[in-house]
């Protein structure tokens, strides 16, 4: 474990050492095949290519971490190390043939197949070095595979990998911190499996991406710089390597599940990417060029804050990662857990169009929160702003008081953009997942209301949600058909002895087992498991008559659960409902992830306790 070490630090210190000094000196701007040096710090012309310095201060790390054990007669690291100089030469020469062809396309532009050519000889390198896929350690039912499949097979792989940074690069840089982050994975993995070569070049490449990420992501003068072919395809070359050989080393080094690891850690590259070729197979535009409809613009287009997207990408791969080794130490079989993780990625992506959709057809409302929200909340607003919402998204949300200008302090909601989405995510996922799970509940929950009086398992009712819209509320009826036949009532105004209640739903109020189809609501986006409770408009209008402040509410979903209920239960009187709105403006100035963890942890409790709320 110590040789490990330090092979591990060799490369990554001096790649991130040289990285640091020529990276900066090194941004070389190319435009219309003529070469240009940056001279002012506003002055841009063309393409800014930062990655012409990758592959020579990879070469000098990893031959540096091949000498030094040499001489320093290091014994143990020596043999360590000394095996891998075939692997490092194999390295080095598909290296300086993507790095001619990728200097060539960043200065005078290089045809789709000469690309083609030079990644197909780079690709052939790995099965004439002996290094190619020929166990698949029981994925798809499949153990060894021949020579003549195998080889032609990892060719195919190789060539995938290596392509796949140039076809997904764009200025943001998210492309070189996810190529850091992938290398990050693979060389834990080389580290546990005790294996010198991998460790080395993970370390190297790390060492040398990083400084290139840090100054995209914290330096505003290189938010124009990109990597260019020249840096990409050795990044994709370095990770495709990783993923082979690591594969490789399965069964021998590593155990054989580790082949699930990685594929965990590349799934979301490689699934973005097919996803991005079938859309331009599609639109009819060329394959190999880069465009918008890469993850991270894709995410940009569902609402979310760029600065929280590189979080976000590196949440997603380092989930597939975690989620397929769980599977591997429970015991689930690898082709399950392989259709897991497209099952998985599939829900993800329809989340993410459904959000896109959901963000554009809700622009209006986007904006009216964003422009006037707190504008028309704010005490003296102007007459024309009000004016202007009115015409704009109408009164919904806007009390009388409001209108007149008696305007109360504006409460805005304390979670984040970052946290929004992941609670939406989250509620998404939790509320898709435990319909499946309380299938069966749902069928004995029907089929007992049915069986009573014959009326309809369901309960609709119209309620006010976010933004001030109208929803339909999903609940098991637990009252008679005719329980509102004098007018609107309050369903806990007679607490349990209400004699509007029948048998089963006596049972399944005191359980809470009524609010199940919520999930539904929940699924749907609107509600989420935690918020404050929506109400009636009949009943709004009478509390935004004594507290207008009930319209700040509609910032946020409606929960199924809230802070509010949970302290004073179901209201059943007008003082009750404006203390229960005090504490739902507290939950919306303080809501956080936190937060709402305590109040799901309470629920819970509160329910499994009995407790009458």
């Amino acid at each position: 474990m110590n040789d490990i070490l330090i092979i591990l630090a060799i490369p990554f210190a001096i790649s991130f050492l040289l990285s640091m000094f020529i990276i900066p000196r090194m941004r070389i701007i190319s435009y219309n095949g003529n070469i240009y040096i940056r001279q002012k710090k506003d002055e841009a012309i063309g393409m800014e290519m930062g990655g012409l310095s990758l592959f020579p201060i990879m070469l000098i790390s990893m031959c540096i971490t091949m000498v030094l054990p040499h001489m320093l007669e290091m014994e143990e690291l020596r043999q360590q190390v000394e095996p891998t100089t075939m692997r490092i030469l194999q390295i080095i020469v598909g290296g300086a043939f993507l790095y001619i062809m990728g200097v060539k396309d960043d200065f005078h532009g290089t045809s789709s197949w000469n690309k083609f050519l030079v990644l197909l000889l780079v690709a052939v390198m790995f099965p004439a070095s002996g290094l190619w896929i020929n166990d698949l350690y029981g994925l798809f039912g499949i153990h060894q595979i021949p020579m003549w499949i195998g080889m032609p097979f990892t060719v195919l792989v190789a060539m995938y990998l290596t392509e796949l940074p140039s076809m997904t690069d764009s200025p943001d840089g998210l492309t070189t911190g996810i190529g850091t982050l992938l290398a990050v994975l693979f060389l834990l993995l080389s580290i546990y499996g005790n294996h010198a070569m991998s460790t080395i070049i993970a370390s190297a490449a790390i060492g040398v991406t990083l400084p290139f990420t840090i100054c995209k992501r914290f330096i505003k003068r290189w938010e124009k710089t990109l990597m260019g072919s020249s840096g990409n395809y050795i990044l994709g070359y370095i990770l495709s390597y990783l993923a082979i050989g690591l594969t490789r080393q399965c069964g021998g080094r590593l155990p054989e599940e580790a082949i699930m690891i990685c594929i965990g850690i590349t799934i979301v590259p490689v699934l973005d990417a097919v996803r991005m070729l079938k859309s331009r197979v599609l639109e009819n535009r060329d394959l190999l060029t880069p465009d918008k409809n890469q993850l991270q613009h894709r995410l940009i287009r569902t609402g979310m804050s760029e600065k929280y997207i590189p979080l976000t990408i590196t949440l997603i791969i380092v989930g597939f990662t975690l989620f397929n080794l769980a599977c591997v130490y429970l015991g689930v079989g690898k082709t399950v857990t392989f259709f897991l993780d497209i099952l998985i990625w599939t829900m993800g992506v329809f989340f993410i169009d459904w959000c896109i959709a959901k963000h554009e057809a809700n622009y209006a409302h986007e904006q009216w929160n964003k422009e006037y929200g707190r504008e028309a909340w704010e005490a003296n607003i102007p007459t024309e702003t009000l004016n202007k919402k009115i015409m704009n998204f109408g009164t919904m949300g806007l009390s009388s008081d409001m209108l007149s200008g008696n305007t109360q302090e504006f409460i805005a909601d304390g979670m984040t953009g970052f946290g929004r989405m992941t609670k939406r995510l989250f509620d998404f996922l939790i509320s898709g997942c435990s319909l499946v799970i309380f299938s069966p509940l749902f069928v004995i929950c029907y089929i007992l209301i049915k069986l009573e009086d014959g009326g309809p398992a369901i309960y609709k009712q119209e309620r006010i949600g976010r933004f001030g819209r109208p929803f339909t509320i999903y609940k098991f009826r637990s009252m008679r058909t005719d329980a509102e036949k004098f007018g609107p009532a309050l369903s806990h105004a007679n607490g349990e002895t209400d004699p509007r209640l029948t048998k089963i739903g006596t049972f399944l109020r005191t359980h809470h087992l009524d609010e199940l189809p919520q999930l539904w609501n929940v699924l749907t986006g609107d509600m989420a498991f935690i918020g404050y409770r929506p109400e009636r408009k009949f009943y709004i209008d009478q509390i935004m008559q004594h507290d207008p402040r009930y319209a700040f509410l509609y910032q946020i979903r409606p929960g199924v659960t809230s802070y509010a209920t949970l302290n004073f239960g179901y209201t059943d009187t007008m003082e009750k409902m404006l203390r229960r709105l005090e504490l739902d403006l507290y939950y919306l100035k303080n809501r956080s992830w936190w937060f709402d963890c305590k109040v799901l942890v309470m629920t819970f409790v509160s329910i499994i306790f009995g407790k009458k709320f």
